[in-house]
């Protein structure tokens, strides 16, 4: 007699559980000893049960403290408080980040969709390895604000023009020649 084989057909998986990555805890939580803010796995959820009508709003109380924007989706975070050292965002999708005065800079890192707004000054904003960025500055702030780029797409800074807003793209690609026995780098048209 032969023996009788069972097959088991594979569950199909839902597009939408394919894409979550495994997320732990969420974390809003001030770190004294690295005077750090520590924002970690938030998402939509976890925001309206945390924060204030689903904004997760940080209350900075000294220069010197800077806020870490970790593993989060779909998530708006208001830093209040006046001057901090830094921010940055790694590795987050569709973050919107609104902050005031930074003395260092706002690093944004391996991150797709994300928008920063600076209503104080920002001196660098720091773009690595990020899809899909949009930095919104205040009058002050465009004045002086430097853009450090690498390995970045799609990425734009809008600034004040009269009563309106200006939006110009950041490139992304550009030329480089060598001349007289050293490079340069030109904007591609």
């Amino acid at each position: 007699k032969a023996p009788t084989v069972v097959v088991k057909t594979p569950t199909p998986v839902k597009k939408d559980e394919k894409k979550k990555k495994k997320k732990g805890l969420p974390i809003l939580e001030y770190q004294e000893r690295g005077t750090k803010w520590v924002i970690e796995n938030q998402d939509k959820e976890s925001a309206i049960s945390t924060g204030e009508n689903g904004i997760l709003v940080v209350e900075v109380t000294d220069p010197k403290q800077q806020v870490y924007i970790f593993n989060c989706e779909d998530v708006t975070v208001k830093i209040n408080g006046g001057k901090l050292k830094s921010v940055v965002v790694d590795t987050c999708s569709k973050v919107n980040v609104v902050f005031g005065t930074i003395i260092s800079g706002c690093e944004l890192v391996n991150s797709k969709k994300i928008a920063v707004q600076a209503d104080g000054v920002c001196p660098v904003f720091t773009i690595d390895k990020t899809v899909g960025v949009t930095v919104w500055l205040c009058e002050e702030s465009a004045k002086i604000s430097s853009f450090t780029t690498s390995m970045s797409s799609e990425m734009n800074v809008n600034i004040p023009e009269g009563d309106d807003r200006k939006e110009m793209p950041i490139p992304e690609q550009f030329v480089h020649k060598l001349t007289g026995g050293s490079l340069t780098s030109e904007v591609s048209d």
